[in-house]
């Protein structure tokens, strides 16, 4: 039968009503969604950073907040969540240590239980993934879809990143009565300023537009480019969005809390342990812990790395918390003084076994490759040509500073070293307040030999080299001679002759950067080191010594390194 075009028309436009109704039913059904709504999700799903969830394997074990500690700001979150005309954000603000990240985990967890959390992200600086923010509102969203999106099309809302991301917050099921939570932690900790403002700035631009549907609780430290942007939106914000840590006598009180509990949990371990020289009455006394508490400052990092560092099942506890106490010079911050008691009787123990100068060495090249990427205890035997058993051995002696996380790469990878808190890396990176460990004190010729090894990584990693041996320099074993060699008599140099045939290793190191940018602190290759090569080269008596003495006068007073 043949059909005139009129009737072709009303046929075709009646197929195409009756398919839109269908997939308008489907999809508020939860069984169909338009085909763009897969494509958004599957990308989504591809760039998403899985390590950045509250829930990451890859962060490990996460502290949580004690539960004896921490009830009122707890209690008052909860409480936020709940009221909609409580205002849509509540910051958690304070300097590293005071428990920022550990609140932050604590109410993820607990939304993640009652279905009220839409999505999470944990920066930290220790991760390239999680220290940019090129993904996070993709992150975000393939979470909120995993969790509460059967129904909802993505197909239909506009636009890309923050765009799409606030479409389809807004587009939050009915049956969802309650306001969901987005947790944002370590906002600080993203790598640079102009990303860590632009993030922010999104978050704060979108408060109209989401209404009382979904809230954000952001945790930072604070910095003044962060609190002149929360400051543009104090009206919006309401009177009471901050909740500031470290200050109050209720955190001193939870700190005391803590500590009491932790050392009565000790006590009960290891009360029929022969280490333990205290076997009867309260240990530690009222006394002490009232001068762990002030110390502590409001910090809870002070008082769980004081927990760690006592609770070490080779030593005796109480041995080890009267070395705490017993270091009564300020030069430091308490929480420094307690890294360097730290550090101090790590290699008092591990000396036994080892030179001082040889242990200090191998001590140095693994805070200096954590520091630069959690790597596994492998991955820094074979990089530093060091004992695998060594660094297996000095990681368990560093308990109380470093961890052992699953790594990202998959189940089967061996898991990674890093540090346990930030407050660690400030500590040996801060140039403002230098110590016997931090990395000024450090030899410039391991910074050299890592620069070295860590550029030509880079090089072998770029578009055509896939081919290239783990050696590509032929100045490696000289850098690996000059290394041993100064380990040996780092003061004068002695025994480094191999030096100047590092010059050109020097030059390539620096030769890179045009194949890919790299951070300042990537490359430790000094003009300095580059004139001590050609000075040695090329002997002029009464130039050498002073050009010598100029450059470990450098060193010491870390003008140029890269590093700081």
């Amino acid at each position: 039968m043949n059909l005139s075009n009129e009737a072709k028309v009303q046929i075709d436009t009646h197929h195409s009503v009756i398919n839109n109704t269908i997939y308008k039913f489907s999809s508020s059904s939860g069984y169909a969604r338009s085909a763009e709504d897969a494509k958004i999700r599957r990308t989504t799903a591809n760039v998403a950073v899985t390590s950045a969830s509250f829930d990451a394997a890859e962060r490990g074990d996460p502290p949580k907040c004690h539960p004896d500690t921490r009830i009122a700001v707890q209690d008052s979150l909860i409480a936020w969540r709940s009221n909609r005309a409580a205002g849509p954000i509540r910051l958690i603000s304070g300097w590293a240590g005071t428990g920022k990240t550990t609140i932050a985990q604590t109410m993820a967890e607990y939304w993640a239980k009652q279905g009220q959390l839409a999505g999470s992200f944990f920066f930290s600086r220790s991760s390239k993934e999680r220290s940019e923010t090129d993904w996070v509102a993709a992150t975000i969203l393939h979470q909120f879809l995993q969790n509460f999106g059967a129904n909802v099309d993505v197909g239909q809302a506009a636009g890309t990143g923050w765009s799409l991301l606030l479409g389809v917050l807004a587009m939050t099921p009915p049956s969802l009565t309650q306001p969901l939570v987005i947790v944002i932690d370590g906002l600080d900790e993203v790598s640079t300023t102009d990303q860590q403002v632009s993030i922010l700035g999104h978050i704060l631009n979108s408060l109209d537009q989401l209404g009382s549907s979904v809230k954000f609780l952001i945790s930072c430290r604070p910095e003044r480019h962060l609190e002149s942007l929360f400051n543009e939106f104090a009206r919006q914000l309401g009177p009471s969005y901050r909740i500031q840590l470290g200050q109050s006598k209720g955190d001193k009180n939870d700190i005391r809390t803590f500590l009491r509990v932790s050392f009565d949990r000790i006590c009960q371990d290891r009360r029929n342990d022969d280490a333990m020289s205290i076997t009867r009455g309260s240990w530690p006394s009222q006394e002490e812990i009232e001068e762990l508490v002030d110390r502590a400052s409001g910090q809870f990092i002070f008082a769980a790395t004081v927990v760690r560092f006592v609770d070490n099942e080779t030593e005796d506890p109480v041995k080890m918390l009267n070395l705490v106490l017993g270091r009564q010079t300020s030069s430091f911050a308490a929480i420094d003084q307690l890294y360097v008691v730290i550090l101090e009787r790590v290699v008092e123990t591990f000396a036994q076994n080892k030179k001082p100068l040889e242990l200090r060495q191998l001590m140095d090249n693994l805070i200096l490759h954590v520091n630069y990427e959690p790597s596994s205890s492998l991955t820094i035997a074979e990089f530093w040509f060091e004992q695998w058993v060594d660094i297996n051995i000095l990681v368990k002696l560093l308990q109380a500073v470093l961890v052992r996380n699953p790594s990202s790469h998959g189940q089967n990878s061996e898991n990674v070293i890093q540090f346990r808190h930030k407050s660690f890396h400030d500590f040996f990176a801060r140039p403002s307040a230098p110590n016997p460990f931090s990395l000024s004190e450090m030899n410039p010729v391991s910074k050299f030999f890592f620069s070295l090894r860590t550029h030509a990584k880079t090089a072998a990693s770029r578009p055509g080299h896939d081919d290239c041996p783990p050696a590509i320099f032929p100045y490696e074993e000289e850098a690996r001679r000059l290394h041993q060699a100064c380990v040996q008599d780092t003061p004068t140099f002695r025994g480094c002759e191999c030096l100047p045939r590092l010059e050109p290793a020097i030059l390539d190191v620096r030769a890179l950067r045009r194949f890919k940018p790299c951070r300042q602190s990537d490359c430790v290759a000094s003009p300095d080191l580059l004139t001590l090569c050609r000075a040695i080269s090329n002997p002029q008596p009464r130039t050498i010594l002073a050009l010598i003495l100029q450059f470990l006068l450098w060193v010491r007073t870390g003008l140029s390194l890269g590093y700081y």
